[in-house]
């Protein structure tokens, strides 16, 4: 067997076991759910040593690295959550590219409803400028493995301004899907990864199209709000499209119900909002990037960390999801929200700058980078039952 083909498969069984331990009644087994706020319980209550867990808020808040805050899930309750001086958890955070994990679930709602025909369909047929192109071939499958084809470099360094596709995106144009669709092929679609917020923001326009409003509203109705999570701002470019690549506004703890859905397979507190098989699919490694999903990321196990998932943005926002383990772990970064309507005017960077760029605005990142396991593992360490 391949390890692209085991880590679908120990994945999956890890879902499977989960969510039959949400409802086998067992209290020690992910029973609860925060339909009507979360439970907030001692690490030892579910199996967890307070002490050793410690080492993951040590690690998260050395002043260089910028947490906002930090939520450890375990059985559908909070057991840790630590915030930085002032914020708390009330306190909006941000997505970056978090959002794209977003896109996907409801890509896949929209499927199940009968809305879009799978993932094998041509995204000229919401594209129509792209029929008779090069452009005709690629489907909406090559849209979330981020395997479009589509020419474009995705650097968030201010000194590529002039060659950054993300940069002139978010810097310069008020029609965002315009300007991804402009872009021309480079590669056959279905033949390489390259990570592309251009690509995941196509997503925008094929939710718009097929439901006949704003991909944001859609996802509100029929994934957000079903999971409690409030309060939301989703940014919007200068002519209303929902920027599907990134920017959700939400507490720490909000992503972490996202993060719970997925841990229980699509099924929320006994109502199905993501089917299973999507749920599956999207957790299944891409043909031409193992480590990729449709916009989830996946990772191996190690001799520290069991296999596990993740949404991921920049400047350091992260939901881990841990099957194995029952546990969902959320990390935000500092973030100064914009207090003005959540929309491009024309351009974002401005009103929700990276890096740090602008004092007291926008995010700041990890300085020196952020080490998945040097975070994690005294989480996992932590866990004795």
């Amino acid at each position: 067997m391949s390890t692209a083909a085991a880590f679908r498969l120990g994945v999956i069984a890890a879902l499977a076991a989960a969510l039959a331990a949400c409802s086998d009644g067992n209290g020690g087994g992910g029973t609860a759910w925060p339909t009507s706020g979360w439970a907030v319980e001692a690490p030892d209550e579910h199996g967890m040593d307070a002490a050793v867990l410690e080492g993951a808020r040590e690690y998260a808040f050395r002043p260089e690295k910028h947490t906002q805050g930090v939520v450890v899930v375990r059985h559908g309750v909070i057991v840790a959550e630590w915030y930085e001086t002032g914020r708390d958890e009330t306190s909006f955070a941000t997505s970056w590219s978090v959002a794209k994990s977003f896109t996907s679930a409801a890509i896949g709602i929209a499927i199940e409803e009968g809305l879009i025909e799978g993932v094998d369909v041509r995204l000229a047929e919401f594209f129509p400028d792209w029929r008779g192109t090069d452009k005709e071939a690629i489907t909406l499958r090559d849209v979330l493995q981020m395997a479009t084809g589509l020419d474009w470099v995705e650097s968030y360094d201010p000194g590529d301004l002039s060659s950054s596709d993300i940069i002139q995106m978010i810097l310069g144009e008020s029609d965002q899907l315009a300007y991804v669709a402009s872009r021309p092929l480079a590669v056959p679609p279905g033949t390489f990864f390259s990570y592309s917020s251009g690509d995941t923001m196509l997503l925008s326009g094929v939710l718009e199209a097929v439901t006949g409003r704003n991909a944001g509203e859609y996802a509100a109705e029929k994934l957000l709000r079903p999971i409690g999570m409030a309060p939301v701002d989703w940014w919007r470019d200068a002519e209303g499209q929902t920027v599907t690549y990134c920017c959700v506004d939400t507490p720490s703890r909000e992503f972490a119900r996202f993060g719970l859905l997925y841990l229980r397979g699509g099924e929320w507190d006994g109502a199905r909002i993501v089917s299973a098989d999507w749920v599956a699919a999207s957790l299944s490694p891409s043909p031409s990037y193992a480590g990729y999903g449709y916009q989830w990321w996946l990772s191996e196990g190690t001799d520290d960390l069991p296999e596990y998932f993740s949404a991921r943005g920049h400047d350091g926002q992260f939901i881990y999801v841990i099957p194995s383990l029952d546990l969902v772990v959320v990390r935000n970064g500092h973030y100064d929200k914009y207090p003005g309507e959540p929309m491009a005017n024309p351009s974002l960077w401005p009103l929700i700058p990276s890096d740090g760029l602008i004092e007291g605005a926008g995010t700041v990142a990890p300085e020196g980078g952020w080490d998945d396991s040097e975070f994690l593992a005294p989480i996992v360490a932590s866990i004795v039952d």
